[in-house]
């Protein structure tokens, strides 16, 4: 069984953006927001790169990732941690721009589907 339960899966359908933190092979940070998070499985998520040369120059490098879902508002929160694979092509780059399409979203076209298979979840303080 995968570490992605439906509690965690309804928190990001409900919330339905993230932050994601990357660093660079020799440790430089960046963190940039993502309002494309979604559960693929028990074991994965995946957002779209869009604009983010940062994250994406740094996962080429270091895939390791963390991916932070939370209501400040309410002192609630998941992060993930894991391994990001980019892909410019596939199933998971289809889903990613169908469901950008269905919100409307006029941005410009994806430049990779990340897809992150999580190893550690922490619920917010832990």
């Amino acid at each position: 069984m995968g570490l992605i339960e439906d509690e965690h899966k309804s928190f990001i359908e409900e919330v339905g953006l993230c932050y994601v933190a990357t660093a660079s092979s020799d440790g430089e940070p960046n963190v940039s927001p993502k309002g494309s998070i979604m559960v693929l499985d028990e074991d994965h998520l995946a957002f779209a790169d869009i604009m983010s040369p940062g994250s994406r120059a740094n996962l080429e490098q270091n895939q390791r990732v963390a991916v932070y879902v939370c209501r400040p508002e309410k002192f609630q929160g998941f992060q993930f941690k894991g391994t990001a694979e980019l892909a410019q092509d596939g199933p998971v780059y289809d889903r990613l721009a169908a469901a950008i399409e269905e919100k409307g979203l006029k941005l410009p076209p994806i430049q990779n589907a990340v897809t992150v298979t999580v190893k550690e979840i922490r619920g917010l303080g832990e």
